[in-house]
């Protein structure tokens, strides 16, 4: 008899019940007691609720990146949103899932890891790690992040609100390319959200003092905050004119327009030493 294997997961307490898809590690859910939804639905305008980047964030120079003279092609946020995971184990409050490498991602990133993705629930709280393992014989270049998007409807009703004043300008796309150009939006600790914020594409930040950063509705009780300390840049992005927003802590930027790209010139990679490791943590907190 063939074995049914699951595709999606279910973790829960007394708060929040969570789904998290195989595919990707992805979350895919978040519901209160209250039956309020905060992970957009992967409707039709952007198809996903929030991948997982790795091993690149963003998109390289031509979508390729050069390492030890050979060109290598890797795509827009990595590969690891777009494979299947293996579930380590599961609890009620919690799931591990785990990708290593193969055929394919060795063709794009020649490099044997360990990917292992935990959500942890505890109360109101999501707490999202990464663990990259280095299983190959030399030091290994990553970078890592989420991307996770919660529903805003309509999106005029929100706010961007970080835990403190920030001087901060968000640096500004040419293309899918982060160029020099920087503008101000973020006003005191508030970004003003309309259904034009995102026509030029993704703000995106470094080096900000705030620890969190909220999307707030306006006239409701609805906030989802990310803790932001342990990732060193931050995206924050939709479709323009839809009613979602993406907040995503991440370890990693795209490449600049000036970019060589040589691996180890891109801004914002780790190089994991032979059989070392990182890992790095975001909450999200739930409130309505």
């Amino acid at each position: 008899m063939a074995t049914h294997v699951p595709t999606q997961f279910i973790i829960k307490n007394e708060y929040l019940t969570v789904e998290i898809k195989k595919l990707g590690a992805e979350l895919s859910s978040v519901v209160d007691k209250n039956g309020t939804q905060f992970i957009w639905q992967a409707e039709e305008v952007w198809p996903r609720h929030a991948p997982n980047l790795f091993p690149v964030i963003g998109s390289l120079l031509d979508h390729e990146y050069s390492y030890n003279g050979k060109i290598y092609p890797l795509s827009h946020h990595g590969f690891a949103r777009n494979i299947y995971f293996d579930m380590l184990h599961q609890s009620e409050h919690s799931i591990a899932l785990v990708l290593q490498q193969n055929e394919e991602t060795l063709k794009m990133y020649p490099f044997r890891f360990t990917l292992v993705i935990t959500y942890f629930l505890d109360k109101n709280n999501l707490k999202q790690t990464f663990r990259v393992i280095n299983n190959d014989n030399t030091q290994m270049p990553v970078s890592f992040g989420g991307h996770p998007a919660f529903n805003a409807n309509p999106i005029s009703e929100h706010s961007i609100v970080f835990e403190t004043n920030e001087t901060n300008k968000s640096n500004t796309l040419q293309g899918p390319y982060i160029s020099n150009i920087e503008y101000d939006i973020i006003k005191g600790n508030t970004i003003e959200l309309n259904n034009h914020i995102f026509d030029n594409d993704a703000l995106i930040f470094q080096n900000l003092d705030s620890k969190t950063v909220s999307l707030i509705h306006s006239k409701e009780k609805y906030k989802v905050t990310v803790d932001i300390s342990e990732f060193p840049y931050l995206g924050i992005w939709a479709k323009p004119k839809a009613n979602y927003v993406c907040i995503e802590p991440w370890q990693g930027l795209a490449d600049f327009v000036s970019h060589d790209k040589k691996i180890e010139n891109k801004k914002g990679i780790v190089w994991i030493p032979v059989n070392q490791e990182i890992a790095k943590s975001f909450t999200l907190t739930f409130e309505n």
